[in-house]
């Protein structure tokens, strides 16, 4: 049986809010419109209301630096390392709860939990064989989910 909402705490309810957004992105953009340049079509259309990026930061206008992730991709042959950093800080009432790995039709690959006391919200990503668009989906507590991506 699934809990009631009444029942979650803060950090489950962004987690099931992070997950219906996610899959709201993989039902509402069809491969199409992945494949164009930037955020087009269907996605386009979600950017700054149910997610938000640095050029769409929607209701959260001004807190594009903080929340928006940053990607380095390092190729060595075959061999992918992806490494993401929201420049966020960590406190006890404010702070990102993971970041997710996209693939570029929006299927997770992977996601790194993070604990608020221990951690800073920098994660590592190794893939093998990968080509083409990822994204990297930041979840704020506060301030919602925020994606950037790279082409690989």
């Amino acid at each position: 049986m699934y809990p009631r909402i009444s029942n979650l705490n803060r950090r489950q309810a962004m987690t099931v809010a992070g997950a219906a957004a996610a899959a709201a992105l993989v039902i509402a953009a069809p491969s199409v419109a992945l494949a164009r340049e930037d955020l087009q079509g269907a996605l386009r259309e979600l950017a700054g209301k149910v997610f938000y990026s640095a050029d769409r930061p929607g209701r959260w206008k001004g807190k594009e630096k903080v929340h928006s992730p940053l990607i380095k991709v390092d190729k060595d042959g075959n061999d992918l390392l992806i490494r993401a950093a929201t420049q966020h800080a960590m406190s006890d009432d404010h702070f990102i709860i993971k970041h997710i790995l996209l693939d570029a039709k929006l299927n997770v690959l992977s996601e790194k939990l993070f604990d608020k006391i221990f951690d800073m919200p920098r994660s590592r990503f190794a893939l093998n064989g990968y080509s083409g668009r990822l994204y990297i989906v930041s979840v704020c507590n506060v301030h919602d989910n925020w994606i950037n991506w790279t082409d690989a």
